[in-house]
Order: C-alpha cells, then sequence, then structure tokens
C-alpha cells in the first residue's frame, strides 16, 4: 500500500517583513476567494450554472491556497504575533465573513443540485409511466412493470 505524499512543513517567519507580507497575502487570498463565492452564488441563485462553471478553477485554486496559509498561520502562530501582531487584528472578523460567504455558496448550491436531482427524477418516473403497459391483467388490475425493469436514462451535459 502506498503512503500520502506527506508535504515539508511550512517555513517560520524570518523577518516582520516577511509576516506583515504573509498577513497581506492571507487578507489578499479571503478577499479573492469570497468575492468568488459570492459572484458563484450570485449566478447559481440566478439559475445561470453555465456561467457560474468557470468560478470552480479558481476557487478550488483560492481555497488550497487559503488552507496553505491556514496551516502556515497554525503552525507559527506565535512568530506572526511577535512580528506581525497588529496587522492580525482584523484577520478573525475577515475570517468569520468568509465563513458567511461560504455557508451561504453551499446552502445555494445544494439546493440547485437538489432542484436539478429533482427535475431527472421526474424526467424518469415520466419516462417510466409511459412505457408502463396501460391494459388490465386476468385478474382485473392494471399491470405495473417490474420496480427493477426501469430503463436507464441518458442525460446531455452540453445543453
Amino acid at each position: 500500500m502506498q503512503q500520502p505524499a506527506t508535504r515539508p512543513a511550512p517555513p517560520p517567519f524570518a523577518s516582520p517583513a516577511e509576516a506583515l507580507a504573509f498577513v497581506d497575502g492571507l487578507r489578499q487570498t479571503m478577499a479573492e476567494l469570497r468575492s468568488v463565492l459570492t459572484e458563484e452564488t450570485a449566478l447559481v441563485r440566478a439559475a445561470r450554472i453555465k456561467a457560474a462553471r468557470p468560478f470552480e478553477l479558481r476557487k478550488t485554486e483560492l481555497s488550497h491556497r487559503y488552507l496553505a496559509d491556514l496551516t502556515r498561520l497554525k503552525l507559527h502562530g506565535a512568530a506572526l504575533r511577535a512580528h506581525a501582531g497588529p496587522a492580525l487584528a482584523g484577520i478573525e472578523a475577515e475570517h468569520e465573513a468568509l465563513q458567511e460567504a461560504l455557508q451561504v455558496n453551499l446552502a445555494v448550491l445544494a439546493t440547485a443540485h437538489a432542484v436539478a436531482e429533482g427535475i431527472i427524477r421526474h424526467v424518469s418516473q415520466t419516462v417510466q409511466a409511459r412505457r408502463a403497459p396501460s391494459g388490465y391483467g386476468a385478474n382485473g388490475r392494471a399491470h405495473a412493470p417490474a420496480p427493477r425493469a426501469a430503463a436507464p436514462v441518458a442525460v446531455v451535459r452540453s445543453l
């Protein structure tokens, strides 16, 4: 069995300038990620799923960068506070705003997924109902197709 690759620990902050640059970078990453989440949420709410798809790659990239920055922050928090304590003051509030945007985004995406799934289920049930025999059997009951006799439904995602 192959062991997962472990990444080396991020280096500590060598100087106050490096610590300040890290805090500025973290703030910028959080602001960009919040902006992408907000735009994607607005497009999905407006049922413009195709227009929201390009945000997926950028959102993934920013999320990875954000998680890497959080890892470095957790590992070297004491050194960061020593070098750039006052600059850290607003990070927690910005983190909370990002978490709120993420929660709204996840709720909107989950709703869109549920709606799409419901539409596909309804179409599948309608197709199966049309394929079912409409006559009666010898016992006077309507024929019902076997539950496992359902035919698959193909979905064209490019439309």
